[in-house]
């Protein structure tokens, strides 16, 4: 290789160097705000969950199965009673919630976050009417969504992108689960002035059941 050859690509090198080169900073003085808030987002990215979102996350894993449990104990309670229709929705939604349970599983395993399973405390089963079961499945759905807000908030803050993504689809599940359970309990409360609209609605939820 000839002596010109060999100092233009010098030349070339160096020139490429100094376009990609990171801005002098001062001594004692702060980067830019703007290469401060990139190399911040970066090992955020990089150093994945935050300990806050790893706990919340673990949390609703139980919460999950918990949910279950409850929705599983409230069939029983109306089975017990005659209300078949009403039996087999809470299962069914018993169902739907161990599988949400699942799903938070299958994700952490795919995102090697360690998942360490609590125990669930035993549902509640001393409900002394079906709207007092009805009124404790919407508080249960209220809760969910408050928790599943949480996570988002702390996924959020270490910018972990696939845990929001991934939990997107909930906050939508929980808004239906709220409308429709509170449009449930709204009949239920009726019952006193509209006699007979309880067992309709037995039949009603049972259909639906059946038919999930």
């Amino acid at each position: 290789m000839s002596a010109s050859v060999l100092s233009i690509l010098l030349l070339s090198f160096t020139s490429f160097a100094a376009a990609f080169a990171p801005l002098p900073v001062a001594l004692g003085t702060s980067p830019p705000a703007a290469t401060w808030k990139r190399t911040t987002m970066l090992q955020s990215t990089v150093g994945g969950p935050s300990e806050e979102l790893l706990a919340l996350y673990n949390r609703q894993v139980t919460n999950e199965f918990s949910a279950a449990q409850v929705y599983l104990s409230a069939s029983i309670w109306f089975n017990s009673r005659d209300w078949e229709g009403m039996a087999s929705y809470m299962l069914a939604e018993s169902a739907e919630e161990r599988g949400h349970g699942l799903a938070f599983v299958e994700f952490a395993n795919k995102r090697n976050i360690e998942i360490i399973l609590q125990s669930l405390e035993a549902p509640s089963s001393d409900w002394e009417s079906p709207e007092d079961v009805w009124q404790a499945i919407l508080e249960l759905e209220q809760f969910n969504t408050q928790n599943i807000l949480r996570l988002a908030e702390a996924a959020n803050k270490c910018s972990d992108f696939a845990m929001l993504a991934f939990l997107n689809p909930f906050h939508m599940e929980q808004v239906d689960a709220e409308d429709t359970i509170s449009t449930i309990l709204a009949k239920v409360k009726d019952e006193n002035r509209t006699p007979g609209l309880l067992r309709q609605l037995d039949h009603e939820l049972g259909e639906e059941a059946g038919a999930a």
